[in-house]
Formats: C-alpha cells, structure tokens, sequence
C-alpha cells in the first residue's frame, strides 16, 4: 500500500523589490498592505536595535504587538523573527534608532 501525501502551499510569495533588507527611518513603514489573500507573514529584525512591530498602521515604541530582538551585527541573522498566520491587515514597523533595517515575506 502506498501513501499519498497532499501539500498544500502559497499560490504567491511577496517580499521586498530587491528581495533583501529593507532599511528603515525614524518613522514607521508600512511594510505589508491589508490582503485578503495572505495567508501568513513573517518579519525578521535585520538591523543592531530593537524593531518594533504592529498589527495596524504606525507603529511606535508605545503602540505595537512584537518587539524583535536586535542583530549582533547587520544581517548577521541573529536578529528576532516573528510569524503570524491569518490576519490580513497591515502591517507596520519602527525600529528604535533610524537606522533600523528589516526583512519580511507574505505567503498567499
């Protein structure tokens, strides 16, 4: 008897235009626009300061749903990730130097 095993998976895959880091201000990005299409994200702290990352538009340092650990250095891959399945409404982030830098994909 054999098995037969069904994998089911993202029809689209977006990240950055350069398919990379995203480097950060003082302000808060928008990093992913509401999709009813998404069916999960992940976000990964690529810079040396705290990111901080929220489920809704604007993010600050006193609004927010995750604080990702910074990098020893950048891109080094340390930095903290987060991944969220199901919701599919903004997504923003702010790092807390200007100098932030983040990576993130959407599967849909």
């Amino acid at each position: 008897m054999s098995k037969v095993r069904v994998v089911t998976g993202a029809r689209t895959i977006t990240s950055p235009a350069n398919g990379g880091v995203t480097v950060l201000s003082a302000s808060a990005l928008d990093i992913l626009s509401a999709s009813d299409y998404r069916k999960s994200f992940l976000v990964a702290n690529q810079g040396t300061s705290k990111l901080y990352v929220k489920l809704g538009a604007t993010a600050t340092s006193s609004s927010w749903h995750f604080v990702l650990p910074p990098c020893g250095s950048n891109d080094d891959g340390t930095g903290g990730t987060v991944s969220v399945d199901g919701y599919v409404g903004v997504v923003s982030v702010i790092s807390s130097t200007s100098t932030g830098r983040v990576s993130f994909i959407e599967f849909g």
